[in-house]
């Protein structure tokens, strides 16, 4: 089995063409107040890197570690070359540096270092923290696996959706209602009463859904495609994105020291966008019951398309500073376009998953999609420039 995930995600990917530099005129550069302006022009070009895949992270038999999901939120990586990965079961697992199955900690329940609803997994230090909104908490556990106190959503962290710890501070991503609207606001620490980053979209609207088996019930649904701030973080730098433009912020600590930009022309999004979104349409599940598939025309005629088609779905940080943008959303195949630790655009991947971590050997972590289980395995990925 592990053979086969490795022929799949290790075919070479050779191409002629590399990564931009300084020199090339493709990619204009500039200055503002300290800021660096980095814009590439023209079209997609085929990434010039090699993929080579080293193994995947396996159980303690050698086994293929199969996930129900994987995202960036989901995966962390600390400096022995370890791996964590939170399950929504809920638990941390974490992988030693053979990617081989070592421990798990957190279980359910309601006290320190026990989770109910677990959202994404960040680091802080030594440690691990994971977002739990039912527990409207952050739960966390020392370099030992002990848990420590929780930290509550309220006061400096009311309203957060997503937070990154960095030195001497920590990012927030903080969602809450305006009038009419629903605001993310993006903060570079907890005491910043003002945002640097924000974005309102229209409230969800309360929606009737009906499923097969006599499931009926109400949910807020936002238009489709409603624009949303993405992040992510290494180290003492962190990439934001504030949609639906293509506008990549780069921040170092507080300070602010690079936009990057390719020069793509927006559109509306349409019905069959959606569509594509959700081919197998679109099936939610509660707790252990069968997933529900719901009434996909029904939804969009419910909650409506928002005017611009998202340019940017997902971002990845990596710690060497390449940059990496996801464009296609749920969509097949996936599209990826990726930037130079100098913010030049390198070229435009398709069909491989954001990456979700990097090894201080050099490896990349990828999820790959397991065709016979329905699950999904994360590769270690050598990249060759």
């Amino acid at each position: 089995m592990q053979r086969r995930f490795l022929l799949a995600l290790g075919t070479a990917i050779l191409v002629a063409c590399g990564g931009g530099d300084a020199a090339d005129p493709s990619v204009v550069r500039a200055d503002s107040a300290g800021v660096r302006l980095i814009t590439s022009t023209g079209p997609d070009k085929p990434l010039g890197w090699k993929f080579d895949t080293v193994g995947v992270l396996r159980d303690s038999v050698g086994e293929p570690w199969l996930f129900t999901n994987v995202s960036t939120s989901d995966v962390l990586t600390d400096r022995a070359g370890r791996v964590y990965v939170l399950e929504r079961e809920p638990a941390v697992r974490r992988f030693g540096r053979d990617g081989k199955y070592e421990r798990s900690f957190g279980r359910r329940g309601g006290a320190p270092g026990e989770m109910q609803l677990p959202f994404l997994m960040r680091q802080q230090g030594d440690s691990i923290a994971v977002l739990d909104l039912a527990r409207q908490a952050i739960v966390r556990w020392d370099p030992e696996f002990e848990p420590i106190s929780d930290i509550r959503l309220d006061g400096a962290f009311a309203d957060v959706r997503d937070f990154s710890f960095r030195p001497g501070g920590v990012w927030l991503l903080r969602q809450y209602q305006a009038d009419s609207a629903t605001v993310n606001s993006f903060h570079l620490d907890s005491g910043s009463t003002s945002p640097s980053f924000k974005i309102s979209r229209p409230t969800p609207r309360m929606v009737q859904v009906s499923c097969s088996g006599g499931l009926n019930f109400s949910a807020p649904f936002p238009p489709f495609f409603s624009p949303a701030i993405q992040f992510d973080a290494s180290g003492g730098r962190v990439l934001v994105n504030v949609g639906p433009g293509y506008d990549l912020q780069l921040i170092e600590g507080t300070r602010h020291i690079a936009r990057i930009r390719r020069d793509l022309v927006p559109r509306a999004p349409t019905v069959d966008d959606v569509r594509a979104q959700f081919p197998d349409g679109m099936k939610i599940q509660f707790g252990g019951s069968a997933a529900c598939t719901l009434d996909l025309e029904a939804l969009i005629a419910s909650a409506g398309i928002a005017e611009w088609l998202p340019f940017v779905t997902g971002v990845a940080l990596l710690s060497d500073g390449t940059m990496w943008v996801k464009r296609s959303g749920n969509a097949k195949p996936v599209v990826l376009d990726v930037f130079d630790s100098d913010g030049s655009y390198a070229g435009t991947l398709t069909g491989h998953s954001l990456p979700v971590g990097r090894l201080p050997t050099g490896e990349v972590l990828f999820p790959v999609d397991d065709e016979d289980s329905g699950g999904v395995v994360i590769a270690r990925v050598q990249i060759s420039k």
